[in-house]
């Protein structure tokens, strides 16, 4: 009897799908025909169940590991189940609306090695090819979450950087590392988990990198609407009430209390986005007690200070990607200076 060796998996390719037969048709093809120098396995987690992708999957790409998720947990549900059949020693959470470049997976996974305890970023496009959709993810310090460089010239973000968040979109990491951080959080499942992993990645003392050499197409709209709008203002609350001390957040209190008379001023545009707002508050407030748990949780573990955590937050909201000139330029000229004198002494801003 011979012994055939068995030959490791170096990366896991983990996509979630929701009505995604379409993005996956242009995604998968572009996987498979990148050349690298390692084995890597695909795994596609079908979030839905009656959208022709897991026949479709099963048809043409045999060989691609299916999981049928029983219920729709969403984009972090989905992926922690991914995870779980996880055999690489790196994994990469991939949008199923996106599209890589030549190389793409050859130059991060190189980055990756070089970087062991890293999570890192591709540079994602627009569909045009030419303007950036993000390079990462910026936060401004009352939790508004934004696109890094958003439309602006793809050829000015070059090399390897350090960023404050990650997008969900495209993000490698060892597998260990995000097995010892829980991975995705359900509690959110869907919108700002990428911001909740990234910020407890940064206070365990991990680095968040994005590799602006390694290119990948992303084809998304920034769009609104009063689900999206509900899941984004609960998870922004949610997740700084567990990241920052409470001495941080009790200093905050006067800037957040800014920012929710901006977020009641956009609510305004509908009922339904006004039922979104007291809704959100209602989920805070009868989960109160976990979430104090889990804040208690993340700060004796924590390794670095709110400080260190806040660096790179920006000071003003970029109006320019929420609402059209000349409204974001009226705002930003107003509300910039009051965010500065509501600043917590110890975040520091870009």
């Amino acid at each position: 009897m011979i012994n055939v060796p068995i030959v490791p998996i170096d990366l896991t390719i983990i996509i979630v799908s929701y009505a995604s037969l379409t993005d996956l048709q242009r995604c998968l093809p572009s996987i498979l025909r990148q050349q690298v120098s390692f084995r890597f396995q695909l795994v596609i987690v079908d979030n839905h169940g009656q959208d022709g992708v897991a026949p479709f999957v099963k048809r043409d790409y045999p060989d691609i590991m299916l999981l049928s998720n029983p219920a729709n947990t969403g984009y972090a549900g989905g992926n922690n189940l991914g995870l779980r059949h996880s055999e690489g020693q790196w994994v990469l959470f991939l949008n199923p609306d996106t599209e890589l470049h030549t190389g793409v997976l050859q130059q991060l996974f190189q980055t990756a090695q070089a970087h062991p305890r890293a999570l890192i970023n591709p540079k994602l496009v627009n569909s045009d090819m030419v303007t950036i959709n993000a390079c990462g993810n910026q936060m401004q310090y009352t939790g508004i979450t934004t696109c890094r460089g958003l439309n602006k010239p793809s050829s000015t973000y070059t090399g390897l950087t350090a960023v404050p968040l990650l997008s969900g979109a495209a993000l490698l990491a060892p597998t260990a590392i995000v097995r010892e951080l829980g991975g995705f959080d359900e509690t959110y499942f869907m919108y700002f988990e990428d911001a909740d992993l990234s910020l407890r990645a940064r206070l365990q003392g991990f680095l968040l990198l994005c590799d602006q050499e390694a290119v990948i197409t992303h084809f998304y709209r920034l769009g609104m609407n009063p689900n999206k709008f509900y899941y984004l203002e609960r998870n922004r609350l949610l997740t700084l009430r567990k990241v920052l001390s409470q001495r941080t957040w009790q200093q905050l209190i006067p800037a957040l209390l800014l920012t929710e008379l901006l977020t009641w001023g956009f609510a305004l545009r509908g009922l339904a986005y006004l039922k979104s707002r007291f809704r959100t508050y209602r989920w805070l407030w009868h989960h109160r007690r976990s979430i104090g748990q889990q804040h208690l949780a993340l700060q004796q573990t924590r390794q670095i200070t709110d400080t260190q955590l806040m660096a790179g937050a920006t000071l003003s909201i970029p109006f320019e990607q929420l609402v059209p000139p000349p409204i974001s330029q009226f705002a930003r000229a107003v509300l910039s200076p009051l965010y500065r004198i509501l600043k917590p002494r110890q975040i520091v801003t870009d």
